[in-house]
């Protein structure tokens, strides 16, 4: 498939926290998604216990065709949550892990749920206190079967959340990680920069900047962006039905614009390793997509 050429987005994020919205119309969104035929919903519940929206989502997806990865806080996860779960056909299961008893929690988990069929793994939000922490939380998946880790995009809806590892603390980090083998691991790395810690030497996947054009984003207020990372909102799905946002004259020009390498990064050597980077992250940070990606020094 060409990522270049997408008429609708292949997958789509939604979440649900920090509080549904009684305003929103959540099975008629989901009837969307369906008649849309997004391969993949990336549902997020991070409340202390799953949401009633969260649970009719679920059920009335579970027969469809659509694949679907929950990520909820360790306070939802007990035997019986998890059997519903697996009932009502969620794909992959990630547990939201801050710390290191979290990660403890997900490898007892494993443990004791070995049969499962869904997907079971750890979502790992990479902040300022936390990224020297990576090659240890990385050796102790390896210890404990804990093979599935995604590091979610940060929701960047001000300067103030978004973070990045710098170069030379990345290098740092790439030479712990060369003494780890990763291999066993299935990794999901939304940036460019982070990607290229684990994988020095391999460009990162994705032919560039995918916002809006295999990836859609739904807030919680019901806004549509192109992606978790990049704040510009399309339309809201109270006004507007999400097939006439995603084919929006708006949204085609943006997705057009970021096929182009920011005009900051026209002639660099590392063009085709980075893809131009993370254009939500400079969009944020610098108020434009055609500069270089603050994470790029």
């Amino acid at each position: 498939m060409n990522l270049k050429e997408l008429a609708f987005p292949i997958r789509i994020y939604w979440d649900l926290s920090p509080a549904p919205d009684a305003t929103i119309r959540y099975m008629g969104i989901c009837q969307q998604i369906v008649e849309m035929k997004f391969f993949t919903l990336n549902l997020r519940d991070s409340g202390a216990e799953l949401s009633n929206p969260c649970l009719e989502i679920l059920e009335k997806l579970k027969n469809g065709p659509v694949a679907v990865s929950l990520t909820v806080s360790r306070s939802v996860i007990t035997p019986s949550m998890l059997t519903r779960l697996s009932d009502l056909k969620v794909k992959e299961l990630l547990i939201d892990a801050f710390t290191d008893d979290d990660f403890r929690f997900i490898a007892e988990i494993l443990r004791n749920h070995k049969n499962s069929s869904m997907t079971i793994g750890a979502s790992f939000q990479v902040e300022e206190d936390n990224y020297r922490d990576i090659p240890g939380l990385v050796s102790f998946c390896l210890e404990n079967d804990i093979t599935r880790i995604v590091f979610p995009m940060q929701r960047l809806s001000s300067k103030d959340r978004c973070f990045y590892i710098g170069r030379q603390e990345g290098k740092v980090l790439t030479e712990k990680l060369n003494q780890i083998k990763i291999d066993k691991l299935k990794l999901t790395i939304h940036d460019p920069f982070l990607w290229r810690i684990f994988y020095p030497e391999v460009a990162f996947p994705g032919a560039g900047c995918q916002a809006g054009n295999s990836m859609a984003y739904i807030s919680p207020e019901g806004n549509v962006c192109p992606c978790p990372s990049m704040p510009i909102v399309l339309g809201n799905l109270n006004e507007t039905p999400l097939k006439t946002i995603l084919s929006s004259a708006f949204k085609k020009e943006l997705v057009k614009s970021l096929r182009k390498p920011p005009e900051e990064c026209l002639g660099c050597g590392e063009i085709e390793h980075c893809a131009g980077g993370c254009r939500g992250r400079t969009n944020v940070l610098k108020g434009s997509m055609e500069l270089h990606d603050p994470a790029c020094r």
